[in-house]
């Protein structure tokens, strides 16, 4: 996989829109000072592929925003095998404002969406993509350079324990874990499973089965025998059961026949009563008849007395409704009157009304006040709305011409600080020019003082006369000792390195600051010529409004209100009230006479209704008198015929139904005697001779609940064994079962355990770990060999890191003796190494070393720039993070990340 172009917004310090463009770099820097944003863009690379950082993961996300943005975006367009793709990611404040999308660029140069399939989708298609998980690729390809240096210089254990980080081989400790608890739990199964067994199914035999089947079988003949035994005793109960049936049907009946027999001389004395009663029958309607003449007449009587007195009621209060009415229409006089001091209470209280509505009270005043005009009115409150608005208008324009004159003071004192930085810029730049010239010769200088000290070193071994041991050349003349001081010159380097870097970051700083600064005045002078144009325009625009506003309308409109008010004051404090009160009283009056009416008219109804009523009661005595005497006349006829008086004829009556009853009774009373002697003759017969004895059912009864109790026990038993009979067959089912799992627990806890006890960190992990450390020493060995000039090669001795010293016959010594620079080179070599391991045995097409440089004294930044300089990309891009502006001056390319208030930006410099 190699990144091509990278676009980031909102993405930490890179608040503006960012494009960083790859495509035809190999060996550079991503130099910018701490905190630029320089690890930033790394992050926006994994952001972009797989949705998370190295530093955060994937949770708490929100923290890559820019402060005060609503969200980011990143995207990034690599290129892996010929073919080019492009993953886009966006997040914001929200879950709902996330959205990954991929794409791959066909050979039309179109773009094709490969964004189906939800974000779970997406993120496998980009991981098949790029062919390498989020932690692979991130110890791959942003090498975590820093954790070479304890790689290098640890203990055994703590170099095996590192590798196993940084190549994953961690997993082989969760297999053994996993292995590990496997066997627990088949352990603990196995276990379980025994104890079950011995608790259990200690008892649970094929034997004890036999057992269980014999006695249900003999109690199942038992119960077969005492069957036969309950269905002869229930033909026997069943017989004496009936037989006791017609003996107890015969004393029933015997017992009924007694009791009928005893009421004989009641039923003869009631029918005598029902025959004398039926003799009297004809006598009793005319006994009512007359009765209830005799009740009519008296009623009839007390309601005509009652129709006379309600008749002369009814006259006394028609005369009364007269009188009033009479009065309630003297009174109705005055409502002409009071109507016209209505009018002119409701023109008063729309002239109050008109004043409120204009702003005025009663108490409005003005001493020179103008007849009211309502339409003078309206005219002056809209001329006063208008003066009101010129006002506000004016004091708004005031204020924003005092506003732009505070912008453009700021304006005027941003531009002189332009001026004078740009004045510095050019300072700067040229104390920057004088400072490297003076570095390079003093580095030139040191270098000369060391080529001589180092030959001052062979000075000793120097005679005239002999062969040089360098050369092997006759030694003619001896050299002079070395004057220059080496401390000195290197600190005079060391003091200028220190200058020239200074001078860069300010130029940096400044360079920057201008440029954001000039970019906001340009906006600005666009923006306050803008807003002047406005200014002028709107004053224009006021003083043509301020023209059409004539005198003084608001005065106007309170001369008009002071008329007005003066009007209502004269109507008096409350006309609406004083006229609410004229018109109740003229409703009162008028209710007043329409009650006296109505009442004069309910009275006389009410006073014809009686005399109708009296003349009713009248009659109605009359024909009640008449019906009373006749009734007497027939009654005494009749009674004269059967010889009886009144009370005579009363006390042999019977009503109807009790003659009737009595006359039934006696029917009744020979018919059921004659059946009932009927039906003892018959059960008689049925008994014949045969004695029923109730001591011999009894007897029955007792035995067949006896042979049931026993039969139903021997059943319930025999159904308990084959219960059991049941259980037991399928607890030994159950036994095979468990020992066959049993089995299978045991055979697998031996295999678990085994697996276990292999994969223990002292000896598969053990292994592998070996296995990868030989490949890592083979792969970094021959490229430390390359970029050390050949000099070095990285072995393993007695399980430690050494280095064999080509240069010096091939010595061995330990990584521990190497200087800044030297470690630092074998570090990148084993890093280099570990990236193309984790690649799968293929060589990447990107690595990204994020390494801090600034703890490298300039000897050992010597031999760092050298070996990157020497450093073969074979075809892959390598990038180098740092702050350290000497180390990136020294690559091929730069891209240089700037900071300000607007936010990061990178610049590339090439050369």
């Amino acid at each position: 996989m190699r990144p091509l172009k990278l676009e980031v917004q909102g993405f930490t310090a890179f608040r503006q829109f960012t494009t960083l463009d790859f495509s035809d770099l190999e060996l550079f820097a991503l130099v910018g000072p701490t905190g630029s944003g320089k690890s930033s863009l790394l992050d926006a690379m994994t952001f972009a592929l797989y949705g998370q950082t190295a530093r955060l993961g994937a949770s708490g996300l929100d923290a890559l925003i820019s402060q005060g943005e609503r969200g980011l975006s990143a995207s990034l367009t690599f290129e892996v095998g010929g073919l080019t793709y492009r993953a886009s990611r966006t997040k914001g404040r929200r879950q709902a404002e996330n959205e990954v999308r991929f794409e791959r660029l066909d050979e039309e140069g179109r773009w094709s969406n490969l964004s189906d399939g939800g974000a779970k989708g997406i993120a496998e298609r980009i991981r098949r993509a790029v062919g390498l998980d989020f932690s692979t690729f991130r110890r791959s390809v942003m090498l975590p350079q820093g954790e070479f240096s304890r790689l290098l210089h640890g203990s055994g254990k703590d170099r095996q324990t590192l590798l196993g980080e940084l190549t994953g081989l961690d997993h082989v400790q969760a297999m053994q874990r996993v292995s590990s608890e496997r066997a627990k739990e088949l352990k603990h199964e196995s276990a379980s499973l025994n104890s079950v067994l011995e608790s259990e199914y200690a008892g649970v035999t094929p034997e004890a089965l036999s057992a269980l089947r014999a006695e249900r079988e003999t109690l199942s003949s038992e119960a077969e025998r005492l069957g036969d035994e309950r269905e002869r005793l229930q033909t026997a109960v069943t017989r004496l059961r009936d037989l006791e049936k017609v003996w107890r049907s015969r004393e029933d009946t015997a017992r009924r026949l007694n009791t009928l027999q005893a009421r004989e001389g009641a039923v003869q004395d009631g029918a005598a009563r029902a025959a004398r009663a039926r003799r009297v029958a004809g006598v009793l309607p005319l006994l009512d008849a007359a009765e209830r003449a005799r009740i009519a007449l008296e009623r009839e009587t007390r309601d005509l007395g009652r129709a006379q007195a309600q008749a002369d009621a009814a006259a006394a209060a028609v005369r009364q409704a007269e009188g009033a009415l009479a009065q309630a229409q003297a009174t109705e006089a005055r409502i002409p009157e009071l109507e016209a001091r209505a009018d002119v209470l409701r023109e008063a209280e729309g002239d109050a009304a008109r004043l409120r509505r204009g702003g005025g009270s009663v108490q409005t005043t003005h001493a020179q006040p103008l007849p009211w005009d309502e339409d003078a009115f309206h005219a002056a409150q809209q001329g006063a709305v208008r003066a009101d608005r010129n006002r506000q208008e004016r004091v708004q324009i005031e204020t924003e011409r005092v506003g732009l004159k505070a912008a453009l003071d700021r304006f005027a004192a941003e531009e002189a600080s332009q001026r004078r930085e740009t004045g510095e810029l050019e300072r700067v730049q040229r104390e920057g020019t004088t400072a490297k010239a003076e570095l390079e010769a003093a580095q030139k200088t040191l270098d000369e003082a060391r080529l001589a000290a180092g030959l001052d070193l062979h000075r000793a071994h120097l005679h005239l006369g002999e062969p040089c041991p360098l050369c092997h050349q006759p030694v003619a003349s001896l050299p002079d000792a070395p004057v220059s001081d080496l401390g000195a010159l290197e600190d005079r380097v060391r003091a200028l390195a220190a200058a020239l870097d200074d001078r860069r970051s300010r130029f940096t700083d400044l360079r920057a600051g201008l440029k954001s600064r000039q970019k906001w005045l340009d906006e600005k002078t666009v923006e306050y010529r803008d807003w002047d144009e406005a200014l002028r325009q709107r004053e224009t625009d006021l003083r043509a409004a301020e023209a059409l506003v004539l005198g003084d309308p608001q005065t106007d409109a309170l001369r008009l209100l002071a008329s007005l008010a003066t009007r209502v004051r004269q109507a008096g404090s409350d006309p609406a009230g004083q006229r609410q009160q004229a018109l109740a009283e003229i409703q009162a009056l008028r209710k007043g006479v329409q009650a006296a009416q109505g009442a004069l008219s309910r009275t006389q109804g009410d006073h014809a209704a009686a005399v109708a009523t009296l003349s009713a009661a009248r009659s109605s005595a009359a024909a009640r008198g008449e019906d009373a005497a006749l009734a007497d006349r027939a009654l005494s006829g009749v009674l004269a015929t059967l010889n009886l008086d009144a009370a005579q004829a009363r006390a042999a009556a019977l009503p109807e139904a009790d003659i009737t009853a009595l006359e039934d009774a006696a029917r009744t009373f020979g018919a059921q005697v004659a059946q009932l002697q009927e039906a003892l003759a018959e059960l008689q017969r049925q008994l014949g001779l045969t004695p029923f004895e109730p001591a011999e059912l009894d007897q029955a009864s007792r035995d067949l609940t006896a042979t049931d109790a026993a039969l139903n026990a021997t059943r319930e038993r025999a159904g308990s064994l084959a219960e059991q009979e049941r259980s037991l067959r399928g607890r030994l089912e159950r036994k095979a079962e468990i020992l066959a799992r049993a089995a299978v627990a045991s055979r697998h806890l031996d295999t678990w355990q085994t697996l276990t006890n292999t994969l223990k960190a002292n000896e598969f992990q053990q292994f592998l770990l070996a296995e990868v450390e030989a490949q890592l020493l083979t792969r970094a060995g021959i490229l430390l060999h390359d970029i050390s000039d050949g000099r070095y090669r990285l072995a393993l001795a007695d399980s430690e890191y050494v280095v064999q010293d080509l240069w010096n016959a091939g010595e061995i010594r330990g990584v521990k003796t190497l200087s800044g620079g030297e470690t630092f080179l074998a570090s990148l070599a084993l890093a280099i190494a570990l990236s193309d391991y984790l690649a799968g045995n293929r060589i990447l097409g990107a690595l990204f070393l994020d390494e801090g440089f600034g703890t490298l004294d300039p000897q050992a930044l010597e031999a760092v720039a050298g070996a990157l300089e020497n450093l073969r990309t074979q075809g892959r891009m390598v990038g180098i993070v740092t702050h350290v502006e000497s180390l990136s001056e020294r690559l091929p390319s730069r891209l240089l990340v700037t900071k300000s208030v607007a936010g990061s930006s990178v610049q590339r410099v090439d050369g």
